[in-house]
């Protein structure tokens, strides 16, 4: 690999030389899965899990888009009364989907899944690029399942192809709510 290669850490995205290093420094998330592109890595610790505060406090408010909305709306536009419905909308909607993100991450059980298609999202756009969106499927009890990941800036498919296998951690009673583990950055 070239000496620029630099390893991120997808809880807290903090960058490392690529070196021999298992875990971040700054918030103890493992590193082993950015490592290796192919390699499945070690089964995701038995649940619950505790996720460090950085991931969890971007997956909620710094990095979703609807919950800045929604305090955008909300907190300058208090005396209104339009902005802050929209506002309180935008907010729960972001949190309600962060939520979907982070419960099976943190009390979902694993299972191995496989990406089957990676492909980038022409309708958003941040500093005049699109994020990537990852697609994956995984089975539970014989039935399959698909979900996504989506509103990744890096570049993801640097590291990752269609094909790949990953840890998916799903909720046993709604197999439908399903993230990645650990997260992509």
């Amino acid at each position: 690999m070239p000496f620029d290669t630099f390893i991120q850490c997808p809880w807290c995205k903090t960058q490392y030389p690529n070196a021999n290093v298992s875990h971040c420094t700054n918030c103890r998330g493992t590193l082993e899965y950015s490592i290796t592109s192919d390699e499945l890595g070690s089964e995701p610790p038995i649940a619950p899990r505790v996720l460090p505060t950085k991931f969890k406090r971007r997956i909620k408010y710094t990095g979703n888009v609807m919950t800045l909305i929604g305090i955008i709306f909300t907190i300058p536009f208090f005396w209104t009364i339009l902005f802050p419905l929209i506002g309180i909308f935008c907010w729960r909607r972001g949190l309600r989907i962060a939520n979907d993100e982070l419960i099976p991450l943190e009390q979902g059980k694993a299972t191995v899944g496989e990406i089957i298609d990676i492909r980038k999202d022409y309708t958003q756009s941040l500093n005049g690029e699109s994020p990537s969106i990852v697609e994956f499927v995984f089975k539970v009890n014989g039935k399959t399942y698909t979900g996504n990941v989506g509103n990744i800036y890096e570049s993801v498919h640097l590291t990752k192809k269609i094909g790949d296998k990953l840890w998916v951690v799903y909720m046993p009673e709604e197999p439908e709510k399903s993230s990645i583990w650990p997260p992509l950055v």
